[in-house]
């Protein structure tokens, strides 16, 4: 996937974002990325997974021998884990799927029927 590549290269390529920032996503993308790359997180933003609620300024716990992806902090400040329990609860509550742009054919068939990939990526 193309596009998954040129994002990994822009942020490994500069010294600066390569320290700072890592790519994660609920996408698929080819063994060619390099760099700070997370994918296939799951479950995915799609059925309101917690990666969905991720939003811009949060603080991101990323502990990749624990296996475990956190947000830590809102606005850029940190919060204990109960205060980021009741803010995730409350985006939960306010989150809403986005509408399928397949409307007819095999594509609409797939994106009403996928099962996450941590369920084995079956149709049901």
């Amino acid at each position: 996937m193309p596009e998954m590549f040129y994002t990994s290269e822009a942020i490994s390529s500069d010294k600066e974002l390569g320290k700072s920032i890592a790519l994660i996503t609920d996408g698929r993308f080819s063994g060619a990325s390099t760099g700070p790359v997370i994918g296939h997180c799951s479950p995915e933003a799609a059925s309101g997974g917690p990666i969905a609620l991720v939003e811009e300024g949060n603080l991101i716990e990323l502990d990749v021998m624990e296996r475990k992806l956190n947000i830590i902090g809102i606005r850029g400040e940190r919060k204990t884990p109960d205060e980021i329990e009741d803010i995730l609860k409350k985006r939960r509550e306010s989150w809403k799927p986005r509408n399928s742009k397949y409307t007819k054919g095999v594509l609409k068939l797939f994106a009403d029927h996928a099962v996450s990939p941590m369920k084995g990526a079956y149709l049901e």
